[in-house]
This record gives structure tokens, C-alpha cells and sequence, in this order.
């Protein structure tokens, strides 16, 4: 829309935004992905066609090391996370009396008028805006503030000379605006009554007691994933592929096949052809694209022949009834269950568990808990060198506090680039990432 400082904002935040919420869904519905790749074989993951000793060289899986982090929850972040919780409660309530103040998200039909002609996209029956975070010309959403919700404005502004429309640099232009509605949001407080019937806990001290105990068990989950994951890379790097099952090799392709299927639908949902939608949301080529997909269906590969191996050695198995459990578990650490699921998903949980290979993941974690049993504690120092050292050749590492690990030298460039932007303004383009959402919608304004 020609009232915004520059225009197509909207239609790339929300690509970016589409792909962080389709990331988000795959990361909540299945398990944490610390591993290299599952299957999407529905039988069951122990039982095989072949023998895995003439098909690997098993790399060692015992006695590798691991560290145990304490952990703290200070009443900062508890307070933080309730914070988050009671703004995720809030609710919003459309309203069509008060005025309008600095702060409000207002919904207004306008029509612009230069030399008493109407301009192409200089209106819209219904248009949102944030005063004091919309971007427009000087003057517009300053006008409104202290008017009436349904009152009609006239405005006399004029267009800066630096214009990003030529046309309509340094005109003088009318704006007749009429103030729909505006949108008020009210927060819960946090009472006995807010947490009983939205956390199921009996006050708010026993609410409090709840989100530190959750607190701590995501923190300490989170380096014990990292861990689990820097293991079973080890394993993987040390084991030696002599020969590929014909069935791993059928079900990795199959899988990846399928990956790319969803890949292509997605590009066809957002309007895009496949190049271009390498190109604006995966950041590569079609080239590219098919190597990190070999790369990804060999790990597939070696990854469910050492799982299956490490199985057999180990005698770790997964009935129908584990199987169902660890899913159920799936669902509740979500919030969910099997009706809310299939009404979401319009198909059963255990139909979308076992197209996305949830066997074998669930049994590759079993396997990495059996891997931890079986290792030997050490320091964080001693546990960071070993992964340098195997993992990284030996070069300087970085770990974060949640276990993960980087390259030094990618961490210090990274943090050199972040401190070379500090103090930059950041010029936005349309305000918040929600209205340039909303913008995209207004079908009658020129994006």
C-alpha cells in the first residue's frame, strides 16, 4: 500500500513467519529430532530381514562420556514465564464506542483524494493500524488520536518529497476517514481462580511451584538432548557402512521422496514455483537441494541400521503397548489428546506417528538412554574436549548452557557481526510483523 514507507513487507514476513509456525508444528508434534533420521517402516523397528553385522562396522557405544548440569530457576524467570503465560490468556474484545489513544489497534475505511481525484491504492474499506507503531505519512495516524470511534475525519497532509512513489512526491492530498472499530485487549490477573481452571493447580503459590519445576525440567532435558545428540554423532562417525539393506535403502528413499512431496505442496500452496521457493524460503538451489536431501538419506540409512544393530546386542525392544505409551506421552507433554489431535490433523495420532516414523525415533531414543546408562560420567571440560576432539578434529568449540556445541571460530564471527550492527537503527518498513500480516489481507490497498 502506497501509505507505508516502502512497500511487499508483508508477503516476506509472512513467507518467514509461515516458516517459522510449519517449524514450530514439526518441532511440538513429534519428538526432539536429536538424531540423524528415522524410517517410515510402520513395522515394527526391531525385527529385520538381514543380519546388521555384515551390513556395519558397530562404532563403540559404550562408555562414552557425558557431564551432569545443576541447574537453578531464580523467581525472574518464573516470573517471566507467567508473565508469558498471561499474555498468551489474553483476549481480545472488538468495540465500536471510546476514542482513539496512542497505543490503540484501530480498523478504519479511508478514501485519498489528490487534486480532488482519487489515487490508486490511497484507499480501503477496512484497514488495521497500531497508533504509535504503524508507519505512515506525517499527520495520518497522528489525526486520529482523541477522535471517536465511528466519527469521520477529514485530513489535509502532504506526501514527503522523498516519496517512494514519484507520482505523489510532495502533493498535497485529503484523506476522509471513518474510524470503524478498535480492538481492546484485557489480561487475566493472576489469581487462585486463573490457575485452577487454566493449569490445574490448587492457588497460585502451587501455580508458581509448577511453572519452576517445569522450568528446571526444560533445562535440564535440554543439555541432556544436546548430549544425546553429540553421542549419537559419535557413534555414527565411528561406525563403518560395508553394505546397504536393500529395505533401509527402499525406506529412506520413500521418506525422503516424501519430504520433498510436502516441500513441493507447500510451494504450490504459497503460489510459488519451485525454484523461486528454494530460492526465498529454504535459501538454496535445486542442486542444493538434492544434496542436503543424499546427505540426509544416507544418515537415514546408517542411523536405523545402528539403531537395529545396537538393539539386537542390547535386547531392547518396543512392543505395541510401549509404542502407544511414549505417543500418549507425546501428546499430553502438548496439551492434546486423540480427539483434539484428529480434529486438528483430521487423522489419528497413531496414523501421523506412523507415516512420520515415530518407531523408530521413539526406539532410537530408547537406545540413546541405554547409551547413557552405559557411559562413563566425567567433567563438562573433560566432556567438551572428547567432543572437539571427535567430533570437530580437534578445533576450539564453544558450548552453550543448554549443551549444544559450535565451532569457535563460528561463534566469534557470529558474535563479531552482532557487535558490528549494535546501536544501527533498524528501519522498518510497516510497523509490527502483525500488521504487516494484516496488510497482506486488504485485497482493496495496493501491497
Amino acid at each position: 500500500m502506497p501509505l507505508t514507507k516502502e512497500n511487499n513487507i508483508s508477503e516476506r514476513r509472512f513467507f518467514k513467519m509461515k516458516k517459522k509456525i510449519t517449524k514450530a508444528i514439526i518441532l511440538s508434534l513429534t519428538l526432539i529430532m536429536i538424531l540423524s533420521g528415522c524410517s517410515s517402516n510402520n513395522t515394527a523397528t526391531t525385527k529385520v530381514n538381514y543380519d546388521w553385522a555384515e551390513c556395519i562396522e558397530l562404532g563403540e557405544y559404550k562408555e562414552l562420556p557425558y557431564y551432569t548440569e545443576t541447574f537453578e530457576v531464580t523467581d525472574e524467570e518464573v516470573d517471566a514465564e507467567i508473565e508469558t503465560i498471561l499474555l498468551y490468556a489474553t483476549e481480545m474484545e472488538t468495540v465500536t464506542e471510546g476514542i482513539v489513544e496512542d497505543g490503540d489497534t484501530i480498523n478504519i475505511a479511508f478514501v485519498g483524494k489528490v487534486d480532488g481525484e482519487e489515487f490508486e491504492g490511497g484507499s480501503s474499506q477496512s484497514y488495521d493500524l497500531t497508533v504509535g507503531t504503524t508507519s505512515m505519512i506525517d499527520g495520518f495516524v497522528e489525526g486520529l488520536i482523541g477522535k471517536n470511534i465511528g466519527e469521520t475525519v477529514t485530513l489535509n497532509l502532504k506526501f514527503p518529497d522523498d516519496y517512494h512513489s514519484t507520482e505523489l512526491q510532495g502533493k498535497d492530498v485529503v484523506f476522509d476517514i471513518t474510524i470503524n472499530n478498535k480492538r481492546i485487549s484485557t489480561t487475566p490477573e493472576l489469581t487462585d481462580e486463573f490457575v485452577k481452571n487454566y493449569y490445574e493447580a490448587e492457588n497460585v503459590e502451587d501455580f508458581k511451584q509448577k511453572i519452576r519445576e517445569d522450568l528446571l525440567s526444560s533445562k535440564e532435558n535440554a543439555v541432556n538432548s544436546s548430549i544425546k545428540s553429540n553421542l549419537w554423532d559419535v557413534i555414527i562417525k565411528n561406525t563403518e557402512i560395508k553394505s546397504v539393506p536393500a529395505e533401509e535403502e527402499e525406506a529412506a528413499k520413500a521418506q525422503v521422496e516424501a519430504i520433498e512431496e510436502d516441500y513441493r505442496a507447500t510451494a504450490e500452496s504459497y503460489g510459488l514455483e519451485w525454484a523461486d521457493f528454494l530460492t526465498t524460503l529454504m535459501g538454496t538451489t535445486e542442486e542444493g537441494f538434492q544434496e542436503t536431501m543424499k546427505e540426509y538419506e544416507d544418515n537415514i540409512v546408517k542411523s536405523n541400521i545402528i539403531t537395529k544393530a545396537i538393539a539386537d546386542k542390547e535386547g531392547i525392544t518396543l512392543s505395541d503397548k510401549d509404542y502407544k505409551e511414549k505417543v500418549k506421552e507425546i501428546l499430553d507433554a502438548n496439551n492434546l489428546t486423540e480427539e483434539s489431535f484428529e480434529s486438528y490433523y483430521n487423522m489419528s495420532i497413531y496414523d501421523y506417528a506412523d507415516e512420520n516414523g515415530w518407531r523408530d525415533s521413539i526406539l532410537q531414543d530408547m537406545i540413546l538412554d541405554k547409551v547413557l546408562e552405559l557411559g562413563k560420567e566425567v567433567s563438562k571440560d573433560e566432556y567438551q574436549k572428547f567432543i572437539s576432539d571427535t567430533l570437530y578434529d580437534g578445533e576450539e568449540i564453544h558450548m552453550h548452557d543448554d549443551g549444544t556445541v559450535h565451532e569457535a571460530s563460528a561463534h566469534e564471527e557470529e558474535a563479531t557481526h552482532d557487535h558490528d550492527h549494535e546501536g544501527e537503527d533498524v528501519e522498518t518498513e510497516a510497523g509490527t510483523e502483525d500488521e504487516a500480516e494484516t496488510e497482506t489481507d486488504k485485497e482493496d490497498s495496493e501491497g
